[in-house]
């Protein structure tokens, strides 16, 4: 049996892999140094370490939704780089602050995903698109909100942002 490697394990909505592919196009250096389970899970732009998330836009309920690993409070970075596509194209790029990324995360409840008797928690999230405001609402706890709307970005957008000042 051959082994595929991670170039060629396909999977649909690879929202960052495309950042990554059209940033690197327009000149940017975007270099990816995790993976896990075939999914970009970290990356290097500018030699800044941004944690990374692809998530896909349900239009009917006007939101994003995704879950962190309750390890990844324990890491260190500089930016989270969320990945938003639909329709099968990118669409959204939010550029949030590590510390108030994760802060928000941390003030939530980690969640169980999996069916008894197993385990695995994690921090479960939603970013919605309310009344031309991006409001992050992190589930559990007392469901704290980050409002992030002025780290949305369209791909080209972003781009600029971060080869003028990524900081």
């Amino acid at each position: 049996m051959n082994k595929m490697s991670l170039d060629n394990y396909k999977i649909p909505n690879r929202w960052v892999d495309d950042f990554c592919n059209i940033a690197k196009s327009k000149g940017l250096e975007c270099v990816i140094i995790n993976r896990v389970r075939g999914w970009t899970e970290t990356i290097l732009i500018k030699g800044y370490k941004c944690y990374t998330k692809s998530v896909s836009y349900y239009s009917n309920r006007r939101l994003y939704f995704q879950g962190v690993d309750t390890k990844k409070l324990e890491d260190k970075g500089d930016k989270v780089l969320i990945c938003g596509g639909m329709n099968k194209q990118l669409k959204d790029i939010f550029i949030i602050p590590w510390n108030a990324f994760f802060l928000t995360l941390k003030a939530g409840e980690p969640i169980n995903t999996y069916k008894p008797p197993k385990e695995y928690y994690q921090y479960k999230f939603y970013i919605r698109d309310r009344d031309s405001r991006w409001i992050m609402t992190v589930q559990g706890g007392q469901s704290p909100t980050l409002d992030i709307t002025k780290w949305r970005f369209d791909v080209n957008k972003a781009i600029n942002i971060i080869n003028k000042n990524f900081k």
